[in-house]
């Protein structure tokens, strides 16, 4: 097995092979390293292959590369790279980092663990993949009429020429209607695999996550700023002093008057996660305030309050999956509505939790394979059906 400093030498000579920046000496070098094996020589081409390697790069940018490299690197029995290599390499190209993160060490790990192929993955899993959500929403409006808004763009006018609503890059807009007096409630409903951003009237902003609906009032004066929730959302709220932002979900309701934070009502327990100013949480008639940093999980009419890392709950709006001591079940309800794909269970899950992060640009074929590296679950896919089997 190579030592750490034979990994990052072979890595070096592989990148400098690529750029065609090789000496004599490192010619022999990389030469040796060749025949010492068929793998060698097939890891190689296959990072001569122009399409491959932007396929490895775009797995690259969807996964936690560090720590990655540390699972990899207890597996093989040598140190984590350390932190100023990593600082280090970042200066050469895209290719350069695929083949010193993934391109070698990915390599040894998976030839170590089932003879080149990865652990727990079969041909199913192989031959199909699914391309991960987007920016797809619905807009109901409160006269009945529908827009399916997508990536799309379009600009609607008022009476007097005002900016009413516009739709661009997957953010909704809405104008001033201090004056409106339009009545009734619109909704904003994404699908799973979908995910949508809207800039209300006063200036709030709300992220919409997959599976999610939110109503609110056609008309957003000054009389009202109340908002229902059905899934999660993340939500800046434009501070008013005058006129509180209210937000109902299930029974609960949030009150604040300007600050950030993140709803779910996903399962059984809904969470309220502050990160910015101060909430209001209430529920069955009792009110709790919520501090930065705070959770607020209600279950059974009951609210338990406690300090939590804010970015497990904020993740999925900046485009991650962010696992911490997560049940595979808990993890699989999130692909179930990123990739709008069903599960199925064989065997007991287990209590077993995990850790990491993902990016939810990644395919579903890069997810379900980084799973099973971590967990040793095997995961096969046929049509839109993800396949979780315990039993081994």
């Amino acid at each position: 097995m190579e030592t750490q400093n034979n990994f990052k030498y072979t890595s070096q000579l592989i990148i400098k092979f690529l750029k065609d920046e090789l000496n004599a000496q490192e010619k022999r070098a990389l030469e040796l390293w060749l025949n010492a094996s068929p793998a060698n020589r097939e890891l190689l081409e296959s990072f001569r292959n122009t399409a491959a390697v932007q396929q490895e790069i775009n797995y690259i940018d969807a996964v936690d590369t560090h720590k990655g490299w540390e699972e990899i690197s207890k597996q093989m029995q040598v140190k984590p790279v350390k932190a100023f290599f990593w600082n280090k390499i970042r200066k050469y190209s895209a290719a350069a980092i695929l083949l010193i993160t993934t391109g070698i060490g990915l390599y040894y790990y998976t030839a170590k663990n089932n003879n080149g192929k990865p652990n727990g993955t079969n041909g199913t899993l192989a031959s199909q993949d699914i391309m991960p959500g987007g920016q797809k929403a619905v807009l109901q409006l409160a006269d009945g009429s529908s827009l399916d808004l997508g990536s799309n763009k379009f600009l609607l006018k008022g009476e007097n020429g005002e900016v009413a609503m516009s739709a661009s890059k997957g953010t909704l807009y809405f104008g001033n209607n201090k004056g409106s007096r339009a009545k009734g409630y619109n909704l904003l409903k994404t699908p799973r695999a979908g995910e949508y951003k809207m800039i209300l009237p006063d200036g709030t902003k709300v992220w919409l996550n997959a599976s999610s609906t939110l109503r609110f009032p056609a008309s957003f004066n000054r009389e009202e700023r109340h908002v229902q929730l059905t899934g999660e959302a993340y939500f800046e709220v434009a501070h008013n002093k005058d006129l509180p932002f209210r937000v109902s979900f299930n029974n609960t309701e949030v009150e604040v008057l300007g600050t950030h934070f993140n709803i779910n009502t996903f399962g059984k327990q809904s969470r309220t996660t502050l990160v910015e100013g101060s909430v209001k949480v209430t529920e069955a008639g009792k009110q709790q305030l919520l501090k930065p940093g705070e959770e607020a999980i209600v279950n059974d009419g009951k609210v338990a309050i406690h300090k939590t890392d804010t970015y497990k709950s904020i993740a999925w709006k900046e485009g991650a999956f962010y696992f911490q001591d997560d049940l595979m079940t808990d993890i699989m309800d999130q692909v179930f509505r990123w990739y709008n794909v069903e599960i199925i269970y064989k065997g007991k899950p287990g209590t077993k939790r995990y850790s990491g992060n993902i990016r939810r640009q990644a395919t579903l074929k890069q997810v379900l394979e980084m799973l099973n590296a971590v967990s040793g679950t095997e995961f096969s896919l046929e049509d839109r059906t993800v396949t979780v089997d315990f039993n081994n």
